[in-house]
């Protein structure tokens, strides 16, 4: 993982629909720890064992992506009935909320995630992945720019321009080609012209899809 995007995962653990994965710093060195959703690992029991004394630990929610609600309509108190929807509700743990740019982000954790997040001996901070994948392009480029966050199972893209979000969308199973035409039809369809492009792969890494965005002369950067 690129060391400046690294900082955003230090002392994480990210669920996603594929399983969970655990991070750490060791030196400059990010260590990761993947749990697949297939495998019987159980976050309670693997979490304790892998960050050890740590006071405080963030979660990052990437099972989902937000609903995006301006920030100057927003109402706590209809946190689940925006959620509702959108989303299947009927397991509903708790429903956390972030600052992305103009916009709240309204996102939740399960009963279960999150009676195993109250299990855990340090405390846990929320985040929604997505607003991390925004935090980091607005921090680190004042240019028109995607990221791409390619999974086993999907991919995430966040487009940015002027420091707003005009796009944020999940794709599922989706082939190299197919994540080509997702690009340049958010691209057209707003005006996004020649925008720096982040990639990272939480899966393996796709030579593929690599080699069509430089084929198509895309400004990409591999993180």
């Amino acid at each position: 993982m690129n060391t400046v995007f690294q900082q955003y995962y230090e002392k994480s653990i990210r669920i996603a629909p594929d399983g969970f994965s655990f991070f750490k710093q060791d030196g400059k060195r990010l260590i990761c720890k993947s749990f697949p959703r297939s495998s019987d690992a159980l976050l309670s029991t693997e979490a304790p064992a892998f960050f050890g004394t740590e006071d405080t630990v963030t979660v990052i929610a990437a099972h989902h992506i937000p609903m995006l609600i301006p920030s100057e309509i927003h109402d706590p108190e209809k946190n689940s009935a925006y959620l509702q929807l959108q989303f299947d509700t009927s397991q509903l743990g708790a429903t956390f909320t972030d600052t992305t740019g103009q916009y709240r982000s309204v996102y939740f954790l399960t009963k279960n995630e999150n009676d195993t997040i109250g299990r855990l001996p340090f405390r846990c901070q929320v985040v929604a992945e997505t607003s991390l994948l925004y935090r980091f392009l607005s921090e680190n480029t004042t240019e028109p720019s995607m990221f791409v966050s390619v999974n086993q199972e999907f991919i995430d893209i966040l487009a940015v321009q002027k420091s707003e979000i005009v796009f944020m969308n999940r794709f599922h199973l989706v082939e190299p080609s197919d994540t080509l035409c997702y690009l340049y039809n958010i691209m057209k369809q707003f005006n996004l012209r020649q925008p720096e492009l982040y990639l990272h792969f939480f899966a393996e890494e796709d030579k593929k899809l690599i080699q069509l965005l430089k084929q198509y002369s895309f400004k990409t950067n591999i993180l």
